[in-house]
């Protein structure tokens, strides 16, 4: 069983915070904005639900904007997975690109309806063992032209606006933990515009920064979704007395921890015809006797329902 000193802890952190405060106050803006997002990070680390390291992939991004031939959803992929890193220490990141990437993760499950099959993308997810999965899309990319100024002084200005959406699921449940649309405008130069109007995006710094800014936003909303959620396992297999987890040594699993089993395999229906699992109630308890990277064995302490699908959780 795993004891965290948490006062002890909390307290160092709230001392740090104010120093951080401190130093911006008289450093200034560029310095303010950087120590915030600094701050975030250490107030993220404080309220996570414990010490585990959640597992979480960015699935394929589609592209329905006219860029579709420039490869703009892997740019806007690797800025993503860049704040992600950056923001959340408590996850272990897999995205399109890394060795041994798995192809759901570079193809869209979907029904026969065209629509996100919501429930295979969380059975994926937990024989992969992750606790969330990132998808999305780049709805929009345009120039337009909009006069500005004041009377006779008015002239055309250009600018350039970007839209992404973003869904994060959660792979206990198969649910939307995070919905929504991120959109960015920005003013660029005539030469800017031109090119973009040509689809030729790659020669224009304003199209990069914007999908950079779109990435950064994106990237800390999510880590504040995730961050507060409990890190959760699965049991993907049992073969005689072993019992087979998708989570192990990267995630923060010890030999000799004790993981409370959950019912985690019925499926109930919504009104759109998506699925999802409906989390039970706990069936026993396991303790871990091997542990690998990206996987683990446990041994039976107490239960008679537990099979493969439930869900597990380090017993505090």
């Amino acid at each position: 069983m795993r004891i965290h000193n948490t006062a002890a802890y909390i307290r160092v952190v709230f001392a740090v915070i104010f120093f951080l405060f401190s130093i911006s106050m008289i450093a200034g803006c560029s310095t303010y904005s950087s120590i915030k997002k600094s701050t975030k990070k250490i107030v993220r680390d404080i309220t996570a639900p414990d010490d585990m390291k959640k597992k979480v992939a960015i699935s394929f991004f589609a592209n329905y904007t006219f860029c579709t031939s420039q490869n703009l959803e892997e740019l806007f992929q690797k800025n993503l997975a860049e704040t992600i890193n950056r923001a959340c220490s408590d996850i272990l990141l897999i995205k399109p690109g890394d060795a041994g990437c798995p192809d759901f993760l570079t193809r869209p499950l979907l029904r026969e309806t065209g629509r996100l099959d919501n429930l295979a993308l969380a059975k994926a997810g937990r024989r992969l063992g992750l606790n969330a999965i990132i998808t999305g899309a780049l709805i929009d990319i345009k120039v337009y032209k909009e006069k500005q100024g004041f009377l006779w002084f008015k002239d055309d200005k250009n600018f350039l606006r970007v839209l992404i959406s973003c869904e994060v699921y959660d792979t206990e449940t198969g649910a939307k933990l995070f919905d929504e649309s991120f959109d960015y405008e920005i003013r660029i130069d005539e030469s800017e515009f031109a090119s973009i109007k040509a689809k030729k995006v790659k020669e224009t710094a304003a199209l990069k920064n914007a999908l950079e800014h779109v990435a950064e936003a994106m990237g800390e909303k999510i880590c504040d979704i995730i961050g507060v959620l409990p890190w959760k396992g699965y049991i993907v297999s049992i073969a005689n007395d072993k019992i087979i987890i998708s989570s192990g040594r990267r995630a923060g699993l010890l030999r000799g921890d004790i993981l409370e089993v959950y019912e985690s395999g019925k499926i109930i229906q919504g009104k759109d015809g998506r699925r999802f699992f409906l989390p039970g109630l706990k069936t026993g308890e396991i303790k871990i006797a091997d542990v690998y990277p990206d996987k683990s064995r446990a041994v039976l302490v107490t239960g008679d329902k537990i099979k493969a699908g439930c869900s597990v959780r380090v017993k505090q």
